[in-house]
């Protein structure tokens, strides 16, 4: 009769600890699907600015010869991502392909000048590095470029959506982090309840809070670990078929991002299962014999 007790308690210990382990590991590859989306719209984001791009109209009088330098110089510049020389001709042939008329047919002449399309690097897309970015390219060549086109309003208007965009996806992920952390210290509350008694009989025979604290801190240390690795196995699996379906996120702005929720969500796994399992520990420690019945 007594051994049979004994197994049926051990049953009911490990299903405790397993199902400490699924739940925790759920809300980890929830919280895991959660950052891959943020580190997504952060590269999209990257992605829509890198769009935008500045048209730099150089002078009438520039030389052929001098224009391929001109392009080389602009690479060089911190704020260029690529340069791309439009003569008057392929000027004229988009305008063409895009509002199906020849306008050189109309005017007789091409009066589409030598231009040079910049695209320009996230970070400098905003409307209030354009007045910076056109006295810069003036002050460096002031006989080559006769003057910049672009659309700064835009600019500032996509920027504002991308930044709203992000402030509430950040917001929404740590509201739903929070409401996970609360289900994994409920879920290891339940678990530690229901050895509330072995608690009680290890302090009817004597042994000190730390004794007792000690094999469910490690049993809690283990969970997390075993936790840990089954959620980062499925977030990089996530993000391994992500990059296989969109080769645009395959850049160090992803990985750098996925590092860091990789370790986020480590050390969340760790420090949820572990506090947890000490305030549980502690709160049925300092039970007396009337309310660990309850």
């Amino acid at each position: 009769m007594a051994e049979s007790e004994l197994k049926n308690s051990r049953r009911r210990i490990q299903f405790a600890q397993f199902t400490s382990v699924v739940s925790v590991t759920l809300v980890m590859t929830v919280l895991g699907a959660l950052g891959l989306l943020f580190l997504v719209g952060q590269r999209l984001s990257t992605l829509a600015k890198q769009q935008f791009t500045l048209q730099l109209v150089l002078s009438e009088h520039i030389l052929p010869q001098d224009i391929q330098p001109l392009i080389e110089g602009l690479k060089t510049q911190p704020f260029v991502r690529e340069a791309r020389y439009i003569s008057p001709e392929a000027a004229a042939q988009e305008y063409l392909e895009f509002y199906k008329d020849d306008v050189r047919e109309v005017l007789e002449i091409n009066p589409f000048p030598h231009m040079v399309e910049l695209g320009l690097k996230a970070e400098f897309v905003h409307a209030d590095s354009l007045p910076g970015l056109e006295e810069a390219l003036l002050k460096t060549w002031p006989n080559q470029i006769a003057g910049l086109e672009s659309d700064p309003l835009s600019w500032e208007q996509v920027r504002k959506n991308l930044e709203l965009a992000g402030w509430i996806l950040g917001a929404v992920l740590l509201v739903l982090t929070l409401i996970m952390l609360f289900l994994v210290n409920n879920t290891i509350r339940l678990s530690i309840y229901s050895r509330r008694h072995l608690i009680r009989t290890m302090q009817l025979v004597g042994a000190t809070s730390s004794f007792i604290r000690k094999p469910f801190l490690m049993a809690g240390w283990w969970q997390g670990l075993i936790s840990t690795v089954l959620g980062l196995a499925v977030t990089w699996l996530g993000a391994l078929y992500l990059l296989q379906h969109a080769p645009e996120l395959n850049h160090p702005q992803f990985f750098r991002g996925l590092g860091v929720l990789s370790t986020l969500i480590a050390g969340l796994s760790f420090a949820s299962t572990w506090l947890s399992t000490w305030l549980a520990v502690r709160k049925f420690l300092k039970l007396s014999a009337n309310r660990i019945h309850l």
